[in-house]
């Protein structure tokens, strides 16, 4: 199959098997590592560790306990959805005649990949067909400290008793690997750093494990992009978006004049 030169750069008509097997094949050797009789011991102490670090953070400081409880509020992430749509319309922004239409065809396939991503395998692989029953760190954790009892004004979700995979981690992870992808290095190291923020309130309050989001919500992220990336899919569903928006634009053209 051959790149066709056309409108549809950010993604390609051909099959990357480089990108395909080779990303998610380091994230299942990572992960047979997880769940090692031998080698689980080092991801459980990292998680212990990381949570005794963020927990003892948040027990110590009243400041810290409202900036996390305000970071953790439902209501923030509708601010977490407008940064990351500020991005795509930065990149929109800077196209010029049709190279819009493209950019705005690849914003509405990564809004849908996203979705199917977290509807198909966070929600109904990992929590309806292959359940993983692990409580948040918060509430297996003796004698930690609850967000939730120290700030009485918000309401926080600071436990889990399914914390595998996290959406939250999920989305960030998915937005970082598009931008980097579409956008360029300079944005892509802007929108990973983003992502990390992103994941920080429900890893600090207790609502995660820190293996939660790299073998949940990291791994699925490669290997929902490694499919959309490695294959033709992402360039194919791209490229029919924006044959959809040319035919809506010439039907617009043609539209005879209003008589009054």
């Amino acid at each position: 199959m051959t790149e066709k030169n056309d409108l549809c750069t950010g993604f390609s008509n051909k099959w990357n098997l480089k990108v395909l097997f080779l990303p998610p094949l380091i994230i299942t050797l990572l992960i047979l590592s997880w769940i090692s009789p031998l080698l689980h011991v080092f991801w459980d102490a990292l998680d212990l560790a990381a949570f005794q670090l963020f927990n003892g953070w948040i027990a110590k400081s009243y400041f810290w306990q409202n900036f996390w409880a305000i970071a953790n509020h439902k209501k923030v992430d509708w601010l977490h959805d407008i940064f990351m749509l500020s991005f795509f319309f930065l990149y929109i922004r800077k196209g010029l005649g049709a190279e819009k239409i493209k950019r705005v065809s690849e914003l509405i396939f990564c809004i849908l990949l996203i979705a199917a991503t977290i509807f198909f395998i966070n929600k109904t692989l990992f929590h309806d067909i292959i359940p993983i029953p692990r409580s948040s760190p918060s509430i297996t954790i003796p004698n930690a400290t609850l967000l939730s009892q120290h700030i009485d004004w918000l309401s926080i979700k600071d436990y889990s008793r399914s914390s595998f995979p996290g959406d939250h981690g999920t989305t960030a992870c998915l937005f970082a690997g598009i931008v980097c992808i579409l956008m360029g290095r300079r944005l892509g190291i802007l929108a990973i750093f983003y992502a990390i923020f992103f994941c920080l309130p429900r890893l600090i309050v207790g609502a995660h494990w820190v293996t939660d989001l790299l073998f949940g919500s990291l791994a699925i992220a490669i290997f929902s992009l490694s499919i959309a990336v490695g294959t033709p899919l992402a360039y194919y569903c791209v490229h029919f978006l924006q044959k959809g928006f040319f035919i809506l634009s010439k039907m617009q053209t043609k539209r005879p004049p209003y008589e009054s």
